[in-house]
């Protein structure tokens, strides 16, 4: 079975430059990752309305994508490379942005949390809110201090809400640039759940001791 890392909490927080560096990290070690980035990227691209001025229909396009990226490179097929672990910008997290721009929908809230017992996370970690300026990431969400704290809030009460099992990172220091704690901690987390022996753990670094 394909090991599934989700990487949630509202935007801003690091989560795209996060699993990019975790997939480099995780490829050192020989070990074959996919990442999955944020499917409200594409939705853009595309042209569907997003933040403010999103539509049930686009928010939904974005669910569904969502979990059939993540289905389908969870399968095992010939003819591309079957990897060991998938490391996905978001997760059941994209619900709470439906439901905060259109108010709650049964049939979408239905899906992610069918999808979490169909397809379960290995590891869903939280970012938290970060005392820094709110980074542009993909430049996809909207960059306002206050709704980026509103919408923590929100993704905090709807996985207390549902039981829905998570690892949160702590507030990495201000000299913490590229979130090294983080990546250190998920990826030894994810070596010792796949049953990889200490030696191909990263070590500490400088800012476990801050």
């Amino acid at each position: 079975m394909v090991y599934k890392i989700g990487l949630i909490g509202t935007h801003g927080t690091g989560k795209t430059a996060l699993a990019a560096l975790l997939s480099g990290e995780l490829k050192r070690r020989r070990i074959e990752a996919k990442f999955i980035g944020e499917v409200a990227t594409e939705a853009k691209e595309r042209g569907l309305p997003i933040n403010e001025g999103t539509t049930l229909a686009t928010q939904l396009w974005i669910l569904h994508t969502q979990f059939a990226k993540e289905l389908a490179y969870s399968s095992q097929l010939e003819g591309r490379p079957n990897y060991e672990v998938i490391i996905c910008d978001r997760g059941p997290d994209n619900y709470c942005y439906l439901e905060h721009n259109l108010g709650k929908d049964e049939y979408a809230l239905q899906l992610t949390l069918g999808h979490l017992k169909a397809a379960p996370y290995s590891q869903l970690y939280l970012l938290p809110v970060t005392d820094t300026e709110i980074q542009t990431g993909s430049g996809v969400r909207a960059l306002d201090k206050e709704f980026q704290k509103e919408m923590d809030q929100k993704i905090r009460k709807f996985l207390s809400a549902h039981g829905i099992p998570f690892i949160e990172l702590p507030k990495p220091s201000l000299s913490d640039n590229f979130r090294d704690i983080w990546i250190k901690m998920i990826v030894n987390q994810t070596l010792k759940d796949l049953g990889h022996p200490e030696e191909f753990f990263m070590q500490q670094t400088l800012f476990d001791f801050e």
